[in-house]
């Protein structure tokens, strides 16, 4: 199985729904019971329109007519399952959500890489892409940060499910105090193979009968079982 190299980073979890006025009157009432599932939640921004808590690996931001949690520094998702189903409970009976118009997950999984090199040439063993044998636009085939980016969409009025790949460098810098550390600052790169798979439902979904946890399981289990018929290890 090509995911057991990967390591699972990022979980989006999305609801789209009519304009709830209910935020208004309940923000404070959804605010307790989230800090009441995820230990450790604080706000960082409280508007009208949203609402938006954090913890350390969960951030989650309960809006108007959009609601999402993000989850990262995951060890897996069957994990965080029974508090996201709790979270989504919480939305559909504060937020008066009898109709959802649209459920997403989506996961991000990263393979890291000592170079863009090697990342590339991970996901070109794949044979899913034809990478160049000339220069073109008048750039350099062995450039340290070419890359290649694919995505795979399967959509239907009901469903949809969007797989994307690519390679790609993330940097991070940062200023230091120089009365604390020897260097001015800090510059930190990371190579990464991505595999990012969204999977969503559309048109009216009936939030009462919804089981966000039943989604879930559902998810892991679709990616698993048809990412190969995409990506030939």
């Amino acid at each position: 199985m090509i995911l057991n190299s990967f390591k699972l980073n990022t979980v989006i979890v999305q609801l789209q729904y009519a304009d709830a006025f209910e935020l208004w009157d309940n923000a404070g009432a959804i605010g307790r019971q989230l800090c009441a599932i995820w230990p450790g939640l604080k706000v960082v921004e409280g508007q009208p329109q949203n609402q938006t808590l954090k913890a350390n690996g969960v951030t989650i931001r309960t809006g108007f007519s959009v609601s999402t949690i993000t989850l990262s520094n995951l060890t897996s998702l069957e994990s965080k399952i029974n508090q996201v189903q709790e979270t989504f409970d919480v939305w559909r009976k504060m937020l008066a959500l009898g109709e959802v118009k649209r459920i997403s997950t989506r996961g991000i999984h990263v393979k890291e890489f000592l170079s863009m090199k090697d990342a590339n040439a991970e996901l070109f063993s794949f044979n899913l892409v034809r990478w160049p044998t000339t220069k073109v636009f008048d750039q350099p085939l062995e450039a340290e940060l070419n890359g290649v980016e694919m995505l795979y969409r399967f959509e239907d009025r009901n469903s949809f499910s969007v797989l994307r790949l690519k390679a790609e460098r993330l940097e991070y810098e940062a200023e230091l105090n120089t009365d604390f550390f020897e260097e001015p600052a800090i510059h930190k790169s990371k190579n990464h193979l991505v595999i990012d798979f969204d999977r969503g439902l559309l048109g009216t979904i009936n939030a009462d009968k919804f089981r966000m946890d039943d989604w879930l399981k559902g998810y892991q289990h679709v990616l698993r079982r048809d990412i190969e018929k995409v990506i030939k290890d």
